[in-house]
């Protein structure tokens, strides 16, 4: 039993001509006639009566009939489904940002694929690096950009870009205007911190790292999810905060914050294109990964 025997079939039950069913198929009677004898032989049963009135379903042709439409109309529903996965046409897409990203960069992509490839409903996901690679790792989302390295055996990853992670300041704190603070002085300066797993957090460790500091030798006064919390709280003049340069930009022009210089330390970190390794990306997210690296380009 195929496809092309259920087709002539429904062709010949319906109109019940075989010479109209041959001519639907663009093939001759006698081989229409074949297939519908290969296709009783299949079921064991007879279809189609010849009669006076032309071919007419018998009671299991009948049955046979409901059942051949609805194979073929699943398979052109089919084919068509896989149409639109190949144009990524009325597709949805998820993809994960850690937070900088996820907020920064990944509405400027979504803006853009919206011009070139409208029928591609993206749902994306805000977490800390961690998470993100998580749910990657359970294919809850395609591909995933982050602020963070990964060692993980399971991901390809491919860098896109660079961030500044700044020192910053509420207008008016004692800092603004000096050349340079001291990394002795930051040690007893209230500190808002980002949560264990961010890619900022773990920028900052690193660089503290390379002078002998660890995070836990920071005063921290209060811990935060999200590069938005820690710049209100920053604002609030909680204290100092370590932030992505992209989240404070307009902060910065407006002197609502200011970029403290901490002396002889320089903390900067690459977003990564993480993907599944070994596996195949659809048309919708290999349009979405182009589209992110020609913005970062």
């Amino acid at each position: 039993m195929n496809i092309k025997q259920l087709e002539i079939f429904v062709t010949i039950a319906t109109t019940g001509s075989f010479s109209k069913g041959a001519e639907a198929a663009c093939i001759t009677q006698s081989t229409a006639s074949q297939h519908i004898a290969a296709l009783e032989d299949s079921c064991g049963v007879r279809l189609l009566d010849r009669t006076g009135r032309g071919a007419m379903p018998t009671e299991a042709g009948k049955i046979m009939l409901v059942h051949a439409r609805q194979v073929i109309k699943s398979l052109k529903e089919t084919e068509q489904a896989m149409l639109r996965f190949r144009q990524a046409d009325g597709v949805e897409l998820s993809v994960g940002g850690s937070t900088i990203p996820g907020t920064y960069l990944l509405p400027k992509v979504i803006a853009a694929l919206r011009m070139s490839d409208p029928g591609i409903r993206v749902n994306v996901e805000i977490g800390d690096s961690s998470e993100i690679l998580a749910r990657l790792g359970d294919e809850n989302i395609e591909i995933g950009i982050v602020g963070t390295a990964t060692d993980d055996k399971r991901f390809t990853s491919e860098t896109l870009g660079h961030d500044e992670i700044l020192l910053v300041a509420w207008q008016g704190h004692r800092w603004c205007g000096r050349d340079a603070v001291q990394l002795e002085e930051l040690l007893k300066e209230p500190v808002i911190m980002r949560e264990k797993g961010s890619g900022t957090s773990d920028a900052v460790a690193g660089a503290l790292r390379q002078h002998g500091v660890s995070l836990d030798d920071l005063v921290a006064c209060v811990t935060l999810p999200g590069s938005e919390a820690v710049k209100q709280a920053a604002l609030e003049q909680c204290g100092v905060a370590f932030i992505s340069e992209m989240a404070v930009r307009g902060e910065l022009k407006r002197g609502e914050l200011v970029a403290i210089n901490l002396a002889g330390v320089s903390i900067t970190r690459s977003f990564s294109l993480v993907q599944r390794k070994g596996r195949t990306l659809s048309p919708a997210a290999a349009s979405f990964a182009a589209m992110l690296r020609q913005l970062q380009s």
